[in-house]
């Protein structure tokens, strides 16, 4: 997947000027920078969510999953409905099964009845997570998806992460501010740099082990 010379204004600044980046297939790439420069950003222009103004983006990449910051899940639908959620309605008796696998596998095989206030913070983002591998996606987006969780619990849901991944292996790209959870997790970090952003800086490169 390539980023070729992207130009990017979104709320009234200009956030990306010519920037490119390569990232490897079937690999877990991790960003990282200063608050506000772009990591969202870049992750949204990624999943189609925002155009840029100049340059393009190839991906070959065709199923795509988001984890967003917040576990984002309909507080009236049990944690089985939540998983359910992203399919079509045509799609959601097929892929039940498949649906109860990943929450079993996720640690929420007895919870599939739950409802997300009965929930803690840590279930519930096993709960978008488990709802983000429902696709098989090719490419996964995670912003911060690990934010705000305690120590236990983040470490958890790392091993978690890299258990979903080595069954199927999509590229994934994590934004994340933690350096030691970019390090256990990913096999490249890069460091967006400038205002606005024109490059990045490779901090990390090496073959993770799983």
């Amino acid at each position: 997947m390539k980023l070729e010379q992207i130009t990017l204004h979104y709320g009234g600044r200009k956030i990306f000027s010519d920037f490119s980046l390569e990232i490897e297939q079937g690999k877990i790439t991790c960003l990282m920078g200063e608050s506000g420069i772009g990591k969202t950003s870049l992750l949204r222009l990624t999943a189609g969510l925002i155009k840029p103004l100049k340059g393009r983006i190839l991906t070959p990449n065709k199923k795509v999953s988001y984890v967003f910051q917040e576990p984002r899940l309909i507080p009236w639908y049990t944690v089985l409905e939540n998983v359910l959620w992203v399919l079509k309605p045509d799609e959601k008796e097929a892929k039940q099964c498949f649906a109860l696998k990943l929450l079993k596998e996720v640690g929420l095989g007895d919870s599939a009845s739950l409802y997300p206030a009965q929930l803690s913070g840590g279930m519930k983002q096993r709960v978008s997570v488990a709802r983000a591998f429902l696709h098989n996606p090719e490419l996964l987006l995670m912003d911060e998806p690990f934010q705000g969780l305690d120590a236990g619990t983040r470490t958890d849901m790392h091993q978690l992460l890299l258990q979903l991944w080595k069954q199927t292996k999509p590229t994934i790209l994590l934004v994340t501010h933690d350096m030691d959870e970019a390090l256990a997790l990913s096999h490249t970090v890069w460091r967006l740099t400038g205002s606005p952003v024109s490059k990045c800086e490779r901090i990390h490169s090496e073959r993770l082990k799983v």
